[in-house]
């Protein structure tokens, strides 16, 4: 009801001054130039434009005491403005307002203002919307932390208890070899999971105090956790990004274990319904074990533009699979959580980033980071 109120009294300002305006015109009191402009045409834009903007507070989604706030800063500017040229008028006329030669004045003064206080409800409004949202972002940044302590400490401890159980049943039973890999190679899910998890909730925080970061730097140190005997890493060129040092190095180890895991591969293996859930057999180990690198990583500047680039020579990733690869989930393997990637995004996004997939020049993924 107020949302209706508040439109109908801002759309009312706008008719009621295109009226007067519309009788000023066919009453023969315009005049031709400048005045007809700022006396007539002036006004009815104006006037259009409170209509419009009635419109828009009846359709907005904002709450109805926002739509009072504009209503009444258009109420506001509307009589300030027509306050003063009732004044001014007044003065002019030594005490006695000639009306047919007064009021269009008058009248343009009103409307004018009427769009000048909207201007400052509008200002009013956004600001207040603004704010309501940072208020929600605030709380949902505050829930991320608590899931990220809860799965840190109420996960993590059972998990580390299963282990030590394990490790004691194995110490004192015979039991099946396969059986153990199994419920081994569970536990290893599992803690994969939860750090990723961790690293989706924590690495969406704006980076606020970024620091020149080494990029070759940045990738060596990423490459001793997530390399592979399989693979070679190659960093072409030398250069520097405004980043956070631990999250730049997450986003390239990420990017490594992608790599690892589904670029050396002959084709991208089909989804086991075993493996959804993260229950499943442990991956084979690769044939080439122990043999020459079969996959190479580079890591680079990009040309005539201000970022870095990560692709690798393996098997590449479809066209159709690319926007999809960043939402979290998702995976080519049953033995990764499918969160490796939204980090990655994430990490990006945190910096002011883009990424972008595109094929490599060897048909392999490459991932262009813009800064």
């Amino acid at each position: 009801m107020r949302r209706r109120l508040s439109a109908g009294t801002i759309a009312g300002v706008g008719i009621a001054t295109a009226l007067l305006t519309f009788l000023f015109i066919l009453s023969g009191q315009s005049t031709s130039g400048l005045l007809f402009v700022t006396d007539a045409v002036v006004p009815l834009l104006f006037s259009a434009l409170l209509v419009g903007a009635s419109y828009w507070a009846w359709a907005d989604r904002s709450a109805d005491t926002a739509m009072t706030r504009l209503a009444l800063w258009c109420l506001t500017g509307g009589a300030i403005v027509g306050g003063f040229e009732f004044v001014t008028l007044y003065s002019q006329s030594e005490g006695g307002i000639v009306v047919r030669n007064g009021l269009q004045t008058l009248n343009a003064g009103v409307s004018r203002g009427a769009v000048m206080g909207l201007a400052f409800g509008f200002y009013d409004v956004e600001r207040k919307r603004t704010k309501r949202r940072e208020g929600q972002l605030e709380r949902q940044v505050e829930r991320l932390e608590e899931f990220a302590s809860v799965v840190s400490h109420d996960l993590r401890s059972p998990l580390t208890v299963a282990r030590g159980r394990m490790e004691l049943l194995k110490s004192t039973h015979d039991l099946d070899e396969e059986h153990v890999d199994q419920i081994e190679f569970a536990h290893e899910r599992m803690t994969e999971i939860i750090e990723d998890s961790l690293a989706l909730a924590r690495g969406g925080h704006e980076v606020t105090d970024p620091e020149p970061v080494d990029i070759k730097s940045a990738a060596d140190a990423a490459w001793q956790t997530a390399g592979s005997d399989n693979a070679r890493l190659v960093v072409d060129g030398e250069g520097t990004v405004e980043a956070d040092v631990d999250r730049l190095t997450r986003l390239f180890e990420n990017l490594f274990r992608n790599s690892v895991e589904h670029g050396s591969t002959g084709s991208r293996p089909e989804a086991d319904d075993s493996l959804e859930h993260g229950v499943g057999s442990r991956p084979e180990p690769d044939a080439t074990d122990g043999g020459e690198p079969t996959l190479t990583i580079t890591v680079g500047p990009l040309v005539a533009e201000a970022g870095f680039v990560v692709e690798d020579d393996g098997v590449g990733i479809p066209e159709a699979d690319r926007k999809s690869v960043f939402d979290a989930g998702e995976t080519a393997s049953g033995s990764g959580s499918g969160l490796g990637l939204a980090i990655v995004r994430r990490i990006a996004q945190a910096h002011g980033w883009t990424v972008d997939l595109a094929e490599s020049d060897a048909g392999g993924a490459r991932f262009e980071f813009r800064t």
